[in-house]
């Protein structure tokens, strides 16, 4: 017991001391001698801090001048052009315009007005490359296209300009100018077929009621009457106080052989004149007056208004020997009217003096043979039957001829072929 006391004691006294002691903390003299010395650093000349502040200082000066020569000169000339681009100040603005353009040439966007702006100045060869430039930048900027194809026409590069152009009417088909100048170009080349086109394109989109007058009286000049007809009344609407546009529609319809007074204008199925079917007796009486005649009797024939009473007014006294008339009354209403007169005719020019010949042949519907050598030609649609008798050897005319404005198909006596009246009468 008492050995194992002893060995606990020895124990204790050979233990690791909790605190290290003051002289055994750092190196030995021996280990400090071993340590290399560090070599003492030189002190660093004040020059090169004024070198390496130079430097900075330099880069910055240069960044400054690159980023205003690259960003803020540009765009200050720019802002000059602009302003004197406004102001119409052509030349001025060019020189604006290429300082942008010289220093930053990515800028294509000046292209445009750089062009513009030599063409105002008159200096069209130099402006036909700056478009010609933006164009294939911008292929679908037709204001562009439209004013380099105007400088080849200037120029008389016409095939350059019309091939220009050409494309621009693809992109932009309702530019009044585009076809003002497409029509010049074709009128420079014989293109008749193509001015005409040209010309009624820019009636149509123009708003100008002086150009649409005007272009009517190209395509009269032309002899493109429809197209004329067209412009003339288009004038009219927007000028209803000026006579000019119904003058020169009256003479595009006569030309074209189409009734030019509103009295005589056939409208298959509705009226004839100022005559419409369904009126009533009061309504023709305030249109044409009052007849010269009056015959009461009943539909004959097979139709289904056989037996009925219908009253008959004839107008055929001396101020309407032109344009005569027998009127046929059902139930105190038009319901059909009938004229021996060359003078009314329908909206494309078919009449009498002309439902016989072969060009008109595909405005009818039919035609076709009936008593007596007679002859029944029904209008396209139906609403106009023409009778005609005695025909000539190339049955292009007749000694008799009669119309009769009706409803549908077929006429209160379609099927006898004859006339209510006496046709010949």
């Amino acid at each position: 017991m008492s050995e194992t006391n002893n060995s606990s004691n020895k124990m204790n006294k050979i233990k690791c001391p909790e605190f290290v002691q003051e002289e055994d903390i750092g190196q030995t003299e021996e280990e400090r001698q071993w340590t290399l010395k560090k070599e003492p650093r030189p002190p660093l000349p004040r020059a090169l801090f004024f070198i390496i502040g130079a430097l900075l200082a330099l880069s910055f000066i240069i960044g400054g001048i690159w980023y205003y020569r690259t960003n803020l000169l540009p765009e200050k000339h720019y802002q000059i052009a602009n302003a004197l681009f406004k102001q119409e100040k052509y030349e001025e603005a060019t020189k604006h315009y290429l300082r942008v353009l010289k220093l930053r040439p990515e800028r294509k966007d000046v292209l445009y007005q750089i062009a513009f702006s030599l063409e105002k100045t008159k200096k069209i060869d130099e402006a036909i490359p700056y478009y010609e430039s933006h164009i294939k930048l911008m292929p679908n900027d037709t204001k562009a296209l439209i004013r380099l194809g105007w400088l080849y026409f200037e120029k008389g590069e016409y095939e350059k300009a019309l091939i220009t152009l050409q494309n621009a009417s693809k992109k932009d088909k309702k530019n009044p100018d585009l076809w003002n100048l497409l029509s010049k170009i074709k009128l420079q080349s014989g293109d008749k077929e193509g001015a005409v086109l040209a010309i009624a394109n820019f009636s149509k989109y123009t708003h100008n009621p002086e150009e649409i007058l005007l272009a009517g009286k190209q395509l009269m000049n032309l002899k493109a009457y429809e197209e004329a007809l067209s412009a003339y009344n288009r004038f009219t609407g927007k000028e209803t106080n000026d006579n000019r546009g119904k003058h020169g529609a009256m003479a595009a319809k006569i030309m074209m052989g189409r009734p030019a007074d509103s009295k005589l204008v056939i409208i298959p199925g509705k009226s004839i004149g100022l005559v419409a079917l369904d009126a009533t007796k009061e309504e023709v009486r305030k249109a044409i007056g009052r007849p010269n005649a009056k015959i009461f009797t009943k539909i004959g024939g097979k139709s289904a208004l056989a037996d009925t009473d219908t009253e008959i007014w004839t107008y055929n006294r001396k101020n309407f020997r032109k344009r005569s008339l027998r009127i046929i009354f059902v139930n105190g209403k038009v319901l059909e009217v009938e004229s021996a007169s060359e003078e009314y005719k329908t909206e494309n020019g078919v009449g009498l003096s002309n439902f016989l010949l072969t060009k008109n042949s595909n405005k009818l519907e039919s035609r076709r043979e009936a008593r007596n050598s007679a002859v029944l030609c029904l209008i396209k649609n139906g609403g106009l039957t023409f009778y005609a008798a005695n025909l000539n050897e190339t049955g292009t005319d007749a000694k008799y001829k009669k119309l009769r404005l009706h409803k549908g198909n077929i006429s209160i006596d379609n099927v006898s072929g004859f006339s209510l009246l006496n046709l010949f009468e």
